[in-house]
């Protein structure tokens, strides 16, 4: 095993032994305390912005490929693995969450500055807190060329000449001038792109699998037996883990090496950081939420389809288009790929916000910020043409890297939060 390799085979075990830690450190509250924390969850209709763009990064096309490789690789005791994952890391966010909106700075027109990188500075504190800034914000520019934009647009664009004769540079071409009508308006025109297409394509896709669910809701036992009897195989566990690594979002994608929601990269911050609630506490709460909808919502309704066709087609989208097109016919085909397209468009764009605000806290110049939205809307053009593999080795290293950094400070900073998380309960 290689040095990279083992960076990113260990980074679960990572993730796992720090949720576990801050369930310790904040005393499960949100078990303890279940409806005071859905309570306050929504109490405030201005941080839905901050949740659809958070959202938008999160949900990614692994939300429907990535589960079909991990029922593939693992059976169906791989859904509860990724349960498991989804509750333990759910914490993380949270946490991450807390801190950007506690220690984000504010310019001299009063708008907000966050994420990673400033409670990194600010909380964490003198050169190993600049230093780990600097290199998180760095990686963060890296990524969103890579993760966010060119795996994004190759797997789009493989979803539409799936069933199109469309060239791919055509495709490119269109999705990029979408990108850039989003992203050059900045957050507020990001947050009102995500707050239409995230609801809208959520929903269509959660009323597509639940009506394939409840007209076969006589074989829904048997998928459920089936989960918890094969969760305890080994091939399972390591299915399970795998769907948890690469599920959407960001993480996103074909199926290889994002994690399902996210938590502890980083990346949530950065969006909700911009929030106009002052409790940290309160905002953090929207982060135990969007693991939750990411992976026990989404993932588990794509892998309920998944086990009701039951049918072996070789994992990934090819189980996805074969259980699709078995329950809708060929119109299933045509959902499936409208729904990878909004996915990684809504990924794209909101990860072209994440890379430009890391570049902001290394660069204050206008010039360079608008060359960073040129290049990221070419490098959409550059994902449809070119192989994703490289990319994906790519992703795999440098989400590893932002994670251990952030969980760095995440960890050192557990004091913060807990204060925080005392006010409220």
């Amino acid at each position: 095993m290689s040095f990279f390799e083992g960076i990113v085979v260990f980074l679960p075990i990572m993730i796992a032994a720090c949720g576990i830690f801050y369930l310790i450190k904040l005393r499960f509250f949100f078990v303890l305390h279940p409806f005071k924390t859905l309570k306050l969850m929504f109490s405030d209709k201005s941080q839905l912005k901050q949740l659809s763009l958070s959202l938008a990064g999160t949900l990614g096309v692994g939300n429907i490929v990535g589960v079909g490789v991990a029922v593939a690789l693992g059976g169906a005791g791989a859904v509860f693995w990724m349960w498991i994952s989804a509750l333990v890391s759910m914490i993380l966010k949270y946490a991450e969450i807390v801190l950007a909106v506690k220690h984000r700075e504010f310019d001299a027109r009063g708008d907000a500055r966050g994420g990673p990188m400033y409670y990194m500075k600010n909380g964490v504190g003198g050169k190993l807190g600049r230093a780990l800034a600097i290199i998180f914000a760095a990686l963060g520019v890296i990524m969103s060329f890579i993760m966010g934009n060119i795996v994004q647009s190759h797997a789009a664009v493989g979803a539409v000449r799936n069933i199109f004769d469309v060239p791919p540079l055509a495709v490119g071409i269109i999705l990029a001038a979408l990108c850039a009508m989003s992203i050059f308006g900045g957050y507020t025109a990001v947050s009102r792109v995500t707050s239409v297409i995230v609801p809208l394509m959520s929903a269509a896709y959660i009323i597509m699998t639940l009506c394939i669910i409840f007209s076969n809701i006589s074989s829904v036992p048997r998928v459920i037996e089936s989960i918890f009897l094969s969760a305890f195989d080994l091939s399972a566990a390591g299915g399970g883990i795998t769907g948890f690594l690469v599920c959407g979002a960001v993480r996103h994608g074909v199926a290889k090496g994002a994690y399902s929601h996210e938590a502890g990269s980083g990346t949530a911050p950065l969006s909700h950081a911009q929030t106009k609630i002052k409790s940290p506490a309160r905002q953090g709460l929207l982060g135990l939420f969007e693991v939750f909808f990411d992976t026990i919502i989404i993932c588990s309704l794509t892998a309920f389809v998944i086990l009701l066709y039951g049918g072996d087609a070789g994992g990934g989208m090819a189980s996805i288009r074969a259980a699709f097109e078995h329950f809708c016919g060929s119109a299933g085909v045509y959902v499936v790929m409208i729904s990878i397209v909004f996915f990684a468009f809504s990924t794209i764009i909101c990860w072209g916000y994440y890379g430009r605000t890391c570049l902001d806290y290394l660069f204050k110049d206008a010039r360079v910020k608008n060359a960073y939205l040129a290049l990221y809307c070419m490098a959409v053009v550059a994902g449809a043409v070119i192989s994703e593999s490289r990319a994906w080795m790519l992703t795999d290293i440098g989400v590893a890297l932002m994670t251990y950094i952030n969980l760095i400070a995440v960890v050192y900073l557990w004091r913060d939060v807990r204060r925080e998380t005392d006010l409220l309960f």
